[in-house]
């Protein structure tokens, strides 16, 4: 009888035990291209999403200390709804299973796996929903195997109380990627556009990050001057584009109230 798999968080695993980085990108592409064959979309996100972008980056990714020892902790995927029923057999024909006390806390919007080749493997449907929430809905089909770029920087800028690896990822993002009018021309910053010009909210929490970006840049020497005169030429692009854009009567109403009232979800950890 097999012996039953226990789940653990990927900081309690051994560094001897643990997976090299190499063996979490191998299972984000095998998993995806399996989930393919059976018509399910999943799409990455997180840092693999950046190695999976921006390959020819990956050496500077790490000079700027950002990813630790275990260089990932997890594969963070997104998907929709409509496959949540069938993602739990597929994990288990991949040697995963289940973590049943996340489930129960959240398995509508959910779900996480363990046992596999990797710790652990995060599935969300249809909306990232921290601080402030990023639908999925009819975006995922734009790159084959990682969600697009405006929802990678959009994972960063929603966070309210942000740290130094996620602006170390925003960084990385601007200096890497175009900012375009669509997904296939990099950030697509009309569609980014559109969101904060209807929620003030996500658009204050948003602002304030991307000036944290710019004055955070100073403190990683892995960056040379050319390189940090990019990331702030593009961040001052945003921020222009964001101010001009013509706001909706949500957003007015909302932007009198300010910060006396919370502007931000609050966020409960299932662990």
């Amino acid at each position: 009888m097999p012996l039953e798999k226990k789940f653990r968080f990927p900081k309690e695993i051994p560094l001897d035990e643990y997976p090299r980085p190499e063996m979490f990108l191998e299972e984000t592409c095998r998993l995806i291209e399996r989930a393919q064959a059976q018509g399910i979309v999943l799409r990455v996100m997180g840092p693999i999403a950046l190695h999976l972008y921006f390959p020819g980056y990956v050496e500077l990714y790490h000079r700027m200390e950002r990813l630790g020892d275990r260089v990932f902790t997890d594969i963070d995927f997104a998907s929709y709804g409509k496959f949540r029923g069938k993602l739990v057999p597929f994990f288990q024909s991949q040697n995963y299973e289940i973590e049943k006390r996340a489930a129960m806390i959240s398995g509508n919007t959910r779900h996480i796996y363990f046992g596999g080749n990797v710790p652990m493997v995060d599935v969300f449907y249809d909306q990232l929903a921290y601080n402030h929430p990023i639908s999925f809905k009819g975006r995922l089909e734009a790159h084959p195997q990682c969600i697009p770029l405006a929802e990678l920087l959009l994972q960063k800028l929603q966070i309210v109380q942000i740290n130094d690896k996620d602006l170390k990822d925003a960084m990385l993002l601007f200096l890497a990627a175009s900012i375009g009018e669509d997904d296939r021309q990099g950030i697509n910053l009309p569609y980014i556009l559109r969101l904060f010009a209807d929620d003030w909210g996500f658009y204050y929490t948003a602002t304030t990050n991307l000036a944290k970006v710019k004055a955070a840049m100073g403190g990683v020497a892995a960056l040379n001057d050319s390189q940090r005169d990019t990331i702030c030429r593009k961040v001052d692009l945003v921020l222009q584009k964001i101010e001009a854009a013509p706001k909706t009567g949500n957003w007015k109403r909302r932007a009198k109230v300010g910060t006396q009232k919370v502007w931000y979800n609050l966020v409960e950890d299932w662990s």
